[in-house]
């Protein structure tokens, strides 16, 4: 289940670097089929701006920027395996030499796009108070067990749905047979 939701951000954010990169329609402001109206982009004071950089550095979105791009290598190396059908090494070293080189040029765009965020979500009056907070003692302790609370909770949540998974698919097995689904 892990492996799963890793892969669909990685493929959501693959999805939405390809949707970024397609250009636009022929007629200008012209909405696609299915768009939603697009928001009014804010934009964050300077001020607002530096304290979200700071707050971002002090709860460590670097590392998780990184660690979301390794997660996106593993999966662009299983999808050329698939695609290709050439070895897992092979295949690692297509996307190392070729693609990764894009996404570690471009790493820091995605830390500034985490900023922007902050920066817009909060009020400077916000920012300073979060910055305050996780420099005390008990914010450092809990920006550096985050991580391990947040593995917990999450195969918590994927012993609570193998659980739930297995007693509806006991419970439907006849309709879902009917269905077509074989087991």
């Amino acid at each position: 289940m892990r492996r799963i939701t890793i892969a669909l951000a990685a493929l959501v954010l693959l999805g939405a670097t390809a949707q970024a990169q397609t250009p636009a329609p022929a007629q200008a402001g012209a909405p696609l089929p299915g768009a939603q109206p697009a928001t009014p982009a804010v934009v964050a004071s300077p001020e607002a701006h530096a304290a979200a950089a700071k707050l971002v550095e002090m709860i460590g979105v670097n590392r998780q920027s990184q660690q979301l791009v390794a997660v996106m290598r593993a999966q662009m190396v299983q999808m050329v395996v698939r695609t290709s059908g050439k070895s897992p090494e092979e295949s690692t070293k297509i996307v190392d030499e070729v693609l990764m080189p894009d996404f570690t040029a471009q790493e820091a765009e995605l830390t500034d796009a985490i900023v922007d965020v902050w920066a817009t979500s909060f009020s400077i009056e916000d920012l300073k108070a979060l910055l305050a907070f996780y420099a005390t003692p008990l914010g450092q302790r809990l920006i550096s067990t985050l991580p391990q609370i947040t593995q917990q909770g999450m195969a918590a949540g994927q012993n609570w749905g193998r659980r739930i998974y297995q007693v509806a698919l006991q419970k439907h097995k006849d309709e879902l047979i009917a269905r077509g689904l074989k087991f």
